[in-house]
């Protein structure tokens, strides 16, 4: 018998040392009684015959692998599905705070460029540009949704904010995303970053992190890119505050709220796409 699911939601990871799981709410709050043991997937895949869930596993690798997995194997019908990426990631402070909820309407691979003497671009002899643009009006739906989420806050976020001067409250935005194998942070990186974004024509960049440019890519081979939303909650700044020491602030996040705030806009999200 074939599953055909109207939603598959893609974490990227269940438990890593003790942090809270991008998985674990979505795990806890929906009845996912039944489970699909895949070729190619590291973590049994789990559904309520509607809605169904996979950790990808962190990098753009084995995001690229798990996607693929699903669409290759003939007992999951994925040809009507919509496809949710929900996680944490960085994200420049100009954009949105810790806690907030961005949906992405492009994806940066930053990975594949060239570096000489510091300076970084696009691969010269590349075949196309690193860069998926997702659904408008998909996204547009997505953020719709999202906004109608009640979003938490916590009294970490508040005192990190704090440190940047920043009185926001979680909310939604809508920008890019970059994706990299790499953890960074600081103003020079982030002033590469905005580089090669630029030369991509794609103007700034609102999170980063590691998965969303080997999803891309898997589900532009199945053609299954215009059904795809990338929804991530900010845990943290992508650089230190003013006057403070990048060392410190690489460590400072608040992965709780992030997991939550994923959580509750993926959960408005999908019901919102799938009813």
């Amino acid at each position: 018998m074939t599953l055909d699911l109207d939603a598959l939601v893609l974490p990227a990871y269940d438990d890593l040392e003790g942090l809270p799981g991008e998985a674990e709410p979505w795990r806890d709050r929906y009845t996912l009684d039944e489970t699909l043991e895949l070729a190619g997937l590291s973590t049994p895949l789990r559904h309520d015959g509607r809605v169904g869930i996979v950790p990808t596993g962190i990098g753009k690798s084995a995001a690229a692998a798990t996607v693929a997995a699903c669409f290759a194997d003939d007992t999951l019908d994925l040809d009507d599905t919509t496809l949710v990426t929900v996680g944490i990631a960085g994200a420049h402070p100009s954009v949105g705070t810790v806690g907030s909820v961005v949906v992405a309407d492009s994806v940066v691979d930053w990975d594949l460029k060239e570096r000489v003497d510091g300076r970084v671009g696009p691969l010269s002899w590349r075949a196309r540009d690193y860069v998926w643009n997702l659904d408008d009006s998909l996204v547009e739906r997505a953020a719709g949704a999202a906004r109608d989420a009640d979003l938490a806050d916590s009294d970490a976020a508040q005192a990190l904010r704090a440190a940047y001067d920043d009185e926001r409250s979680p909310g939604v935005a809508v920008g890019p995303t970059v994706c990299g194998d790499e953890v960074w942070h600081g103003e020079a990186a982030a002033a590469d970053v905005e580089r090669l974004c630029g030369a991509y024509g794609v103007d700034g960049y609102a999170t980063t992190e590691m998965e969303d440019a080997g999803t891309a890519t898997a589900l532009a081979r199945f053609d299954a890119l215009d059904r795809y939303v990338s929804l991530r909650a900010v845990s943290n700044f992508d650089r230190a505050p003013p006057g403070g020491d990048p060392a410190e602030s690489a460590g400072e996040f608040c992965f709780g709220l992030a997991t939550e705030n994923a959580f509750r806009a993926g959960r408005a999200v999908v019901a919102a796409l799938t009813a």
